[in-house]
């Protein structure tokens, strides 16, 4: 048994450190072994152009099963090859996407290595799917959209009201982007007003929106405006109208008299002239049903004092009329009335004799 002994004890050292060397020499093999890995990721495509603003409008590449030309929807699919620990590395710290800089004379851009760091450590990329992509670059422009307030859309507006004032500050905005889609752009505010509030005061986002539809990805991507949102100052009012109306029946309000009196209208024959009502549109179309409905609805003159022996002739416009139970509404000169230039109207108190009464 001492030859077994020998066999395996004897020399020890020797073989310990031959041992080592094995192990080592086969796990630098086994780390060496060539490996590889495949995965998606994702692909930033940005334009490469110094000292010129380019914006990227668009980039296709082609369908793999029927051969057309698709968006590229921002990703691709990438196959690695190289030494064991270093794709286990990769594997481990996935990149989260790549950057790929596209020069403006290259429409058309076939995927390289080169373009992503690699090779690396002994890593390749051997497959790229898309292997190639096309790209529509644009040079950037900038235009200044001007009179905001005029682009100032007011909804919920309350009932019987209407905008009576309108502000927006800074009064233009300024949008950058590919010309093509720039031109297109249209620039709108939009401030949806409570049905109880009479005013608005504040931030509103500044919207941007293409008449083709399809192109609003395309706007969202590519388009900027500066500032983002601006201050808005929205004001009601009450909603007016006008009611011309041609004959309204006056009642002429006399101080107490000893004796009566006849009052007559010097420009017209009868006791009716033509007014206009002037006034919120709720108190007008009140208005409007009180004339239909009562015949004998009239307008008020206060005769001044006079003699009563004498009389008198007086004057007096339309907005010395009264008009009762209408506090917001305003008695103005009928159209025919401006056309004719008139100023006033004219009547005369005449006493009544005793052979008269």
């Amino acid at each position: 048994m001492r030859w077994l002994h020998e066999l395996i004890l004897g020399n020890w050292r020797n073989k310990g450190v031959a041992l080592f060397f094995a192990v080592t020499i086969w796990y630098a093999a086994y780390q060496s072994e060539k490996q590889s890995f495949s995965d998606t990721f994702r692909v930033d495509v940005r334009p490469a152009a110094r000292g010129q603003n380019m914006v990227i409008t668009g980039v296709q590449t082609l369908d793999s099963r029927t051969g057309d030309r698709v968006e590229f929807d921002g990703r691709a699919r990438m196959s690695f090859s190289g030494p064991r620990k270093q794709i286990d590395k990769l594997r481990d710290e996935k990149p989260v996407g790549f950057l790929l800089q596209v020069p403006r004379e290259k429409e058309v851009v076939v995927l390289r290595q080169e373009d992503f760091g690699f090779p690396k450590e002994g890593v390749e990329i051997v497959q790229f799917s898309p292997e190639s992509l096309r790209v529509n670059q644009e040079e950037a422009v900038t235009q200044t959209v001007k009179n905001l307030v005029e682009r100032l859309q007011v909804s919920n507006v309350k009932d019987g009201f209407e905008v009576a004032s309108k502000d927006v500050s800074p009064a233009s905005v300024q949008v950058t982007g590919p010309k093509s889609v720039v031109d297109r752009i249209v620039v709108s505010l939009h401030v949806p007003m409570d049905r109880e509030r009479e005013r608005f005061d504040g931030k509103v986002d500044v919207t941007l929106a293409c008449p083709d539809e399809a192109s609003a990805d395309l706007v969202k991507r590519t388009v900027m405006v500066k500032p983002t949102e601006v201050r808005v100052v929205v004001a009601l009012q009450a909603s007016t109208d006008v009611l011309p109306v041609d004959a309204v029946k006056l009642t002429f309000r006399v101080p107490p008299l000893k004796a009566p009196v006849k009052l007559v209208l010097d420009d017209i024959v009868g006791d009716t002239i033509p007014v206009e009502f002037h006034g919120r549109k709720d108190e007008i179309g009140r208005l409007r049903d009180r004339l239909r409905d009562q015949p004998g609805f009239s307008l008020g003159v206060r005769v001044p004092s006079f003699d009563w022996e004498q009389g008198g002739q007086f004057t007096f416009t339309e907005d010395a009329l009264e008009l009762h139970g209408f506090p917001g509404v305003q008695i103005r000169q009928h159209e025919s009335r401006r056309k004719d230039k008139k100023t006033a109207w004219s009547y005369t108190v005449v006493p009544v004799k005793e052979a008269e009464r």
